[in-house]
């Protein structure tokens, strides 16, 4: 399984380091434990989490640039999906995973805690609830993935910074009728999975000023 998570993710044109290989060979056990008492992934098969969760998660390292030390909100993150796998490649990023579930939040932290995993923190709630909070400090980077962009938009603009943007893990391109001239699209990217396991389209867009 090592070898065919360095060959599923240099197929998608990044590299990784056997150190970083040995983290997600962790997280695939630690995720099918957790697995049978609360549903993290209806997927079962090791190969699969590999390719439509870990690989998956990485597409947006191809489509577009984190800046060095980013604070990155992944919305929803459920499994960990995508900010565990992005923050295992670039450990630099500062990473709040946001869920509304408890138990998923759970994992979450005993995730964090087996990969000794820095600057990642939890928030178990909604981004409603977190946009409400006094917040420390406005974020680089939204990732979203499991939640649809309609529910969250309203709530995204009083989390980015000036210059933040919103990366959407999707499988068609953004229409302008959901970016509502709220958002511009700054780049989208489609992309093969490895395995013939279906495609990836990944949005960037950004607060229309």
């Amino acid at each position: 399984m090592l070898e065919f998570t360095i060959n599923s993710v240099q197929k998608l044109g990044l590299t990784i380091g056997e150190s970083h290989a040995k983290q997600f060979m962790i997280y695939l056990a630690h995720l099918m434990t957790w697995n049978k008492a609360i549903n993290l992934t209806a997927i079962t098969d090791r190969k699969e989490i590999i390719i439509k969760h870990f690989v998956d998660s990485l597409a947006a390292l191809v489509a577009t640039s984190f800046p060095q030390n980013a604070a990155v909100l992944d919305v929803g993150s459920g499994g960990g999906f995508p900010g565990i796998p992005l923050k295992i490649l670039r450990p630099d990023l500062r990473l709040v995973l946001i869920d509304p579930v408890q138990k998923k939040c759970s994992f979450l932290n005993s995730m964090i805690g087996l990969l000794t995993l820095h600057n990642v923190s939890t928030f178990n709630g909604t981004i409603e609830q977190y946009a409400k909070r006094p917040l420390n400090y406005l974020v680089d980077m939204v990732v979203v993935r499991a939640l649809k962009f309609q529910d969250i938009k309203e709530h995204v603009p009083a989390l980015l910074n000036q210059n933040g943007k919103v990366v959407l893990y999707r499988t068609d391109p953004i229409t302008h009728q959901e970016l509502d001239g709220m958002f511009h699209i700054v780049s989208e990217t489609a992309l093969d999975l490895p395995q013939k396991s279906g495609k990836r389209v990944i949005s960037v867009i950004e607060i229309a000023h």
